[in-house]
């Protein structure tokens, strides 16, 4: 029996861009996605054969209803998902690499209270996955972030943290904020995801190693470093890079939360999360880049995200 994963944070509209250009002021044909880190997460949790809750809001509209019923279909539990106000919307173009650009407009996402967690659900076995990229901009839903990350500290509750940065949201008015608040979430997690843009943004270290050695002393237990195609550095205090496969890279979106979601659901398994030896680190993440890297291979976050039956090949 598996505990859950509770993943807090953005549920919005990706309207991806169909016509292999980077520039959004270009870009014609869209289709319509389900997107937002930590919703992505919990879908990555619920296809691999987990239990996963989104805690957020979306708008109560034509949008805000698709996502709920995306969320349905693969499992996600929604019941403490909240439909008030406009959705977030986010418009992403895709070049013929796989890279992206981003424009938000934002929605009720930011209006998610505390009091619509059922905190009654959450047990001390369980993981509570933060995603930052609205999370820290301000409105409520930050206030729910910090409160929610206090339970779980109080209660000895798994903390998973993802910074998931965009410079399209983080101005550089907002930069020196955003770094504060993420240092705030690491100094309390368990486990830390972060791409290698993003650990040389928060700690200012050109060097990965050092900047994994300053992550731990702030107090971050497990840092994970997302490398591309290199793999992924994984460090408890000894560190190792675990490669990935070769694939054809179509779309990036939602890869990197794919591949918290695979090491969110193996944990989720584990009698102790909390003390898992450094080996076993390395098959998660081994585990956990096929899930990343298959996901690259198609339009979109959810859909292209695959099931465990899907792995047994690669």
């Amino acid at each position: 029996m598996s505990n859950k994963v509770f993943c807090i944070g953005e549920l919005l509209i990706d309207f991806i861009g169909k016509d292999n250009i980077k520039d959004l002021s270009k870009t014609v044909n869209f289709e319509k996605k389900a997107g937002g880190a930590p919703a992505n997460v919990a879908a990555s949790v619920c296809k691999l054969g987990g239990e996963a809750y989104f805690l957020g809001q979306v708008g109560n509209d034509s949008f805000g209803k698709f996502l709920i019923e995306s969320l349905k279909k693969v499992d996600i539990n929604v019941e403490m998902t909240k439909m008030e106000g406009y959705t977030t919307l986010a418009f992403v173009s895709i070049d013929e690499k796989g890279e992206r650009d981003f424009e938000f407009h934002r929605g009720s996402d930011g209006d998610y209270r505390f009091s619509s967690i059922d905190l009654s659900k959450i047990s001390d076995k369980d993981i509570i996955h933060f995603g930052s990229a609205t999370g820290f901009l301000e409105g409520e839903l930050k206030n729910t972030y910090y409160k929610l990350l206090e339970y779980a500290k109080e209660n000895n509750i798994f903390i998973s943290f993802d910074p998931n940065y965009r410079d399209a949201l983080i101005t550089k008015d907002k930069l020196e904020a955003f770094i504060e608040d993420c240092k705030n979430f690491i100094k309390l997690s368990d486990f830390v995801k972060l791409s290698d843009e993003e650990i040389k943004l928060i700690t200012e270290e050109e060097s990965i190693e050092l900047a994994v050695k300053k992550l731990h002393k702030m107090g971050a237990k497990i840092v994970a470093v997302t490398l591309g195609a290199k793999g992924t550095l994984i460090s408890n205090g000894a560190s190792e890079i675990v490669p990935s496969i070769k694939i054809k890279q179509v779309d990036s979106t939602g890869a990197g939360d794919a591949f918290v979601g695979a090491v969110l659901k193996q944990l989720s398994e584990q009698e102790d999360n909390k003390n898992i030896s450094f080996s076993k680190w390395k098959e998660i993440v081994s585990y956990a880049n096929k899930v990343g890297a298959i996901t690259c291979t198609n339009y979109g976050a959810i859909d292209a995200m695959p099931r465990a039956e899907d792995l047994q090949d690669n």
